[in-house]
């Protein structure tokens, strides 16, 4: 056996191959030469951008070391990304670089970045997304069929969306891998770390990652108790001081006529503790925006139900947030979207609220499903005035039309689920196209 290392072909040999023998050498060669460098051990991922406050865009990329930050080049003008600090214990270095307003192209290393642009018709948005490896619950990682997220998100990448709104919770291999669970997800890392990271959003995300502008959304997975170290190095838009924030502030992210007011509602306490402080922060917060026609983004539905094993009706997720609305009675808003219940859901609201969609249904283990109509129901105070709901992985893609929005719940293969409108200062509305 010739144990000469097969990229250390000398001269000779080569000399010897057959014609066809060379020319698949060469061809090999080329190929490798054309891949792109986020495959290689110097950039960990396709460059990214990202949405934040006042207008920013950010490209952003996580690299092997630091010397690794590459270059970009915007309109022509090539410049050094720069290394995103402090780096965090455990985690790659993340390179990053302002976009100015009113760029045209922007290039890493080969790759076209996806630039924003004014009034998107096409947004893409899901949420809840990781593989939950915690204590009992053990999700079968290895499975797409049991955690699917790479196909949902490669899939969506094929949408040609304009905007992608990731809703939270990104991390959730929390645990070491059960002994008697290896067949589910042996040898997966866990806690926040950059290997748990890769592992449950930037390896499966990839394709999506560089297809489309993001936004992203804190979860309680990044709340100061467990994954917070990732979310604000990878993926908050803004600077950082290495320490973690319960509450950051509120943001409004505005492409030409169309807005996005950001809350991190991840420090939501739903079990009373801290209630009345929580209360008093959130309705400081909605009082303090004065949107125009606005999507309201955040993690824990404002109205949202929680399933539970049949014949236990659905339950009203009773958070601050619902509270925190009645005081400030907001107005400016045509829709909620948020995750946290891990189902699709649509429920509009009495008393002139904006229709509240769930999109938690991106990954991660499935909730049981609502299997009644939840309309008459009441949240402190309002009643559900009607809702649609799926148990079902996927992600939802809105188009713009003449009197509003329309959005599909598809499934992981591009099939529709549920076809929807929202009429801009109205309700919501669905029909379902999966024969339940």
């Amino acid at each position: 056996m010739n144990d000469k290392p097969l990229n250390q072909t000398s001269p000779d040999t080569a000399a010897s191959l057959p014609l066809r023998g060379l020319a698949a050498v060469i061809f090999l060669a080329a190929l490798f030469a054309s891949t792109p460098r986020f495959v290689s051990a110097e950039l960990l991922t396709p460059a990214w951008v990202e949405l934040g406050p006042n207008g920013s865009s950010i490209a952003r990329i996580v690299v092997n070391a630091p010397a690794d930050c590459p270059s970009i080049q915007i309109d022509g003008t090539t410049q050094k990304m720069t290394l995103r600090q402090p780096q965090p214990p455990g985690f790659r270095p993340a390179c990053e670089l302002a976009i100015p307003a009113g760029a045209r192209s922007a290039t890493v290393n080969g790759q076209a970045l996806v630039l924003p642009q004014a009034d998107p018709t096409r947004i893409l948005a899901f949420g809840d997304t990781g593989c939950r490896i915690k204590a009992l619950a053990i999700q079968d990682c290895n499975d797409p069929d049991k955690w699917p997220f790479k196909e949902i998100a490669s899939q969506a990448a094929s949408e040609k969306a304009q905007l992608m709104i990731h809703v939270g919770d990104y991390l959730y291999r929390e645990s070491p891998c059960p002994v008697l669970r290896q067949s589910f997800c042996g040898g997966s890392p866990e806690g926040d770390t950059w290997d748990a990271w890769n592992a449950d959003f930037f390896a499966p995300a990839a394709k999506l990652l560089a297809a489309v502008p993001w936004v992203f959304t804190r979860g309680n997975h990044e709340d100061c108790t467990r994954s917070w170290r990732g979310w604000f190095y990878y993926l908050d838009p803004r600077p950082w001081n290495g320490l973690c924030e319960d509450y950051t502030k509120p943001y409004t992210i505005t492409l030409g006529k169309f807005q996005l007011v950001m809350l991190d509602s991840s420090a939501t306490e739903q079990s009373g503790l801290d209630e009345k402080d929580q209360v008093v922060d959130f309705t400081s917060q909605l009082l303090s925006l004065h949107p125009q026609n606005a999507w309201l983004v955040d993690h824990h539905p404002f109205w949202g139900f929680a399933s539970a094993a049949f014949p236990i009706p659905p339950i009203p997720i009773d958070s601050q947030l619902e509270d925190a609305w009645n005081r400030a009675n907001p107005t400016g808003y045509s829709l909620v979207l948020s995750g946290h219940v891990h189902l699709f859901e649509v429920v509009n609201m009495d008393g002139g609220r904006p229709p509240q969609l769930v999109v938690g249904d991106g990954g991660t283990s499935m909730a049981e499903p609502i299997r009644i109509s939840l309309k008459g129901v009441a949240i402190k105070g309002q009643v559900v005035a009607g809702d649609e709901t799926e148990q079902e992985f996927g992600y939802t893609l809105f188009t713009k039309s003449a009197s509003g929005w329309d959005f599909v719940l598809k499934d992981r293969a591009g099939a529709v689920l549920e076809s929807c409108q929202v009429i801009t200062g109205g309700a919501a509305s669905c029909k379902p196209t999966s024969g339940k």
